[in-house]
């Protein structure tokens, strides 16, 4: 029975995303009005594409107006790493193995003042029970195309999630 509860321990906490908030305003990044330039970087064109289109998405569904006005909130995220893992070795070896990532910096900024400096990091190896979450056991055991999604989901909704959480 011990063992039961340590291996299902393990696999809630491999569900984790790491997330480190390095500034933070005392105020929502609402305050600073509701228009966000968003600029996206990274060295795949593909992944950086999407993502733009999910935080877009979910800006949009956030009550904000995406813009290409300069004197806008900026909103900078940059790309560092992105692997969406192997589905195969998810389902043959798991504990970790094919484990997908997408690792992040989120900026927004305000006529030069930083607002919100964010590292992200979202992972999963298919084995994740998260509730609230795009980790939803059946779909995580997707191929390359779903993994990626879950990933870009799970970035976009925690890049907003800063402009919208006060750091009071």
């Amino acid at each position: 029975m011990h063992v039961l509860s340590l291996i299902l321990s393990l696999l809630i906490l491999t569900a984790c995303s790491t997330h480190q908030l390095k500034t933070i305003s005392s105020e929502n990044v609402s305050s600073y009005g509701k228009d966000i330039k968003l600029d996206v970087s990274g060295e795949n064109a593909e992944i950086v594409d999407k993502l733009r289109r999910y935080i877009q998405a979910s800006l949009l569904t956030a009550g904000f107006n995406i813009v290409t006005d300069e004197n806008a909130t900026r909103l900078d995220v940059a790309i560092s790493a992105f692997d969406p893992g192997n589905a195969a070795l998810r389902l043959t070896v798991g504990f970790g193995a094919g484990r997908g990532s997408l690792v992040y910096n989120a900026k927004y900024t305000k006529n030069g003042k930083l607002l919100v400096d964010y590292d992200g990091a979202e992972r999963f190896t298919g084995l994740e029970f998260a509730p609230g979450t795009q980790y939803e056991t059946f779909r995580n055991f997707g191929g390359e195309e779903t993994s990626t999604l879950i990933l870009l989901e799970e970035a976009s909704k925690h890049i907003v999630e800063q402009a919208t959480t006060s750091g009071k």
